[in-house]
């Protein structure tokens, strides 16, 4: 790992319990993905904080009411070697609580030596890459490379590995009798099994391990559903739906299971832990609400 890779890994994340806050990340792939598009390296905070600001609710990761974009401006600037500020935290009464008001003019940038780095065989795409992996789920991806308009120079060369431990899918699969712990769907094609797979419930880029006890089996639909924050699971293995879902054929497939009791595996050290489902929780996206 070389030094602007370890910078990035050590990136400060604010945490409360479980509930990660993911606004320097954001700030880094917004930034980022206006340079490889062109853009020059200079970012006056009142241009992008529109940008900044859907990216956050979507893709935060903190369930608050409050958007506070201005915040990542000042703070990654006094805690890392690839971004700087006009505004600098020592000149604000309480960095704290700063408004969105003493940040109007302020003007980031990359440094110059993480900016020249960025522009050197391709190292803009192996970043985007770590902080993806780095900070969300899998399954956020392509839906954040979509909206920084860096499906062409990056999705077509991006490399999707999902965690493939096919001795973890085996294992939960088996324990959940090859059927969605939800719905109960099982349907296959001869010997083989369509829509379901087996997840981890507790994310790996969250503190998740590779174990029965954070593996669940879902279908395609509840699978996502599960992934997004639509749906959750209480530890007493009770299904809570989010009152924001909305659609067609709601019902069959999602709101009629509400409070029902997930599966769980005659092999009681199979079932999920209330570790891993209080870490879900944690990690679940705004949009989830009850």
């Amino acid at each position: 790992m070389d030094f602007f890779q370890e910078e990035i890994s050590n990136i400060k994340i604010n945490k409360n319990r479980n509930v990660f806050s993911l606004h320097k990340p954001l700030l880094l792939l917004l930034a980022i993905s206006k340079v490889i598009n062109g853009h020059k390296n200079e970012f006056h905070f009142v241009q992008i904080e529109s940008e900044l600001r859907s990216l956050l609710l979507r893709y935060g990761l903190k369930n608050t009411k409050e958007i506070k974009a201005h915040y990542p401006f000042v703070y990654l600037a006094g805690e890392s070697k690839i971004w700087s500020c006009s505004v600098e935290r020592m000149s604000l009464k309480n960095p704290d609580s700063a408004t969105r008001g003493e940040l109007i003019g302020a003007v980031g940038k990359f440094t110059d030596e993480f900016y020249e780095y960025l522009s050197t065989n391709n190292q803009s795409e192996l970043i985007v890459n770590q902080i993806l992996r780095q900070f969300w789920p899998f399954a956020y991806h392509s839906h954040i490379l979509n909206e920084l308009n860096l499906q062409k120079s990056i999705l077509n060369n991006y490399k999707l590995n999902k965690q493939n431990n096919l001795d973890f899918r085996e294992t939960v699969l088996d324990n959940y009798e090859r059927k969605c712990a939800i719905c109960f769907q099982s349907i296959r094609l001869a010997d083989i099994l369509i829509g379901i797979e087996a997840c981890h419930v507790r994310p790996l880029e969250h503190s998740g391990v590779n174990d029965v006890s954070n593996g669940i089996a879902l279908c395609t639909i509840h699978q996502n559903a599960l992934v997004w924050g639509a749906i959750s699971i209480t530890t007493d293995m009770e299904l809570i739906i989010s009152k924001k879902l909305n659609g067609n054929k709601l019902h069959d497939f999602i709101t009629s299971f509400e409070k029902s009791k997930v599966f769980s595996p005659r092999d009681k050290n199979a079932v999920l832990s209330t570790e891993n489902i209080l870490g879900y929780f944690g990690l679940t996206m705004p949009l989830f609400s009850e």
